[in-house]
């Protein structure tokens, strides 16, 4: 049986999404099997669980050729995450941010004001450069506006939330590092864009694991896909919090291109240097 708009809005609602909310949906189009209308179905069932109220944002992110993002980047450029992220950033109403690496569409009361700027007015140090996650970026505004994320087909593992969560948690280091001598040779040491050093690579499933056993699990079924929900704020405050805490449960592992042993003696070096 094909999924239908019902079957897509119901599915949201269990989730606990409500009229008026925002929300940011990570999305496999093809884990939902047959679809009656195709991607325009999946798009309004969503805008319907949230009411003319509501905004829905997607990722429109930039990752092949990741090296050259910022060279290539204009506001057509072709998203890299899925069927369902073109066809949102396409549609009429969808307002896109403009912004090289990690851009989102929105559509919705709160469309404009979600995308207008995306490091043009304020700029946060990080590992993919220094617009992404900036103060005035999307993410900062989802953050703020308590936005819910929903996982529709996929894994945890994607929630690029945990992307804000650790440039926040280094701007709380920098800051604290600020007035130290330390200062310039602690920040060096950091990655950042095209350039290798330590970073707090975050390990989303593990992530996941914490907030499901503190605030609960809000899972739903839509045809052959699971979709799952988190709140924007809470999982990027609950990763700082385990950061803060030097808990290297939510460090990614087992590859070398995270580099957490180098993470890990950079924060000895930071816990000595502010205590």
């Amino acid at each position: 049986m094909s999924v239908t708009k019902n079957d897509i809005t119901k599915a949201v609602k269990e989730l606990g999404i409500k009229n008026g909310d925002t929300i940011l949906v990570h999305s496999s189009f093809k884990s939902l099997g047959e679809v009656d209308g195709g991607a325009e179905t999946v798009i309004c069932g969503f805008l319907d669980a949230i009411g003319e109220e509501g905004t829905l944002v997607f990722p429109t992110f930039v990752q092949k050729d990741f090296k050259n993002a910022y060279k290539t980047w204009h506001l057509d450029k072709e998203s890299d995450v899925g069927y369902l992220t073109n066809y949102f950033r396409l549609r009429k109403g969808s307002k896109r941010s403009d912004q090289a690496t990690h851009s989102v569409a929105a559509s919705g009361k709160m469309a404009d004001e979600l995308t207008k700027t995306h490091g043009h007015t304020s700029k946060r140090f990080g590992s993919m450069g220094d617009t992404p996650f900036a103060p005035d970026s999307p993410w900062e505004k989802m953050y703020q506006k308590n936005a819910k994320i929903v996982m529709l087909g996929v894994s945890p593992l994607y929630i690029t939330f945990r992307h804000y969560a650790e440039y926040c948690y280094i701007e709380e280091c920098l800051i604290a590092l600020s007035n130290k001598k330390e200062y310039d040779e602690m920040k060096e040491r950091l990655t950042s864009f095209g350039k290798k050093g330590v970073w707090p690579h975050l390990h989303n499933e593990v992530l996941a694991e914490l907030y499901n056993e503190k605030y609960g699990e809000k899972k739903s079924v839509c045809g052959d896909a699971e979709l799952l929900c988190f709140n924007a704020k809470e999982f990027t405050n609950l990763a700082m919090e385990h950061l803060r805490n030097y808990d290297e449960r939510v460090l990614r592992r087992n590859d070398e291109a995270w580099d957490t042993d180098g993470w890990i003696e950079w924060t000895e070096d930071y816990r000595k240097i502010v205590k």
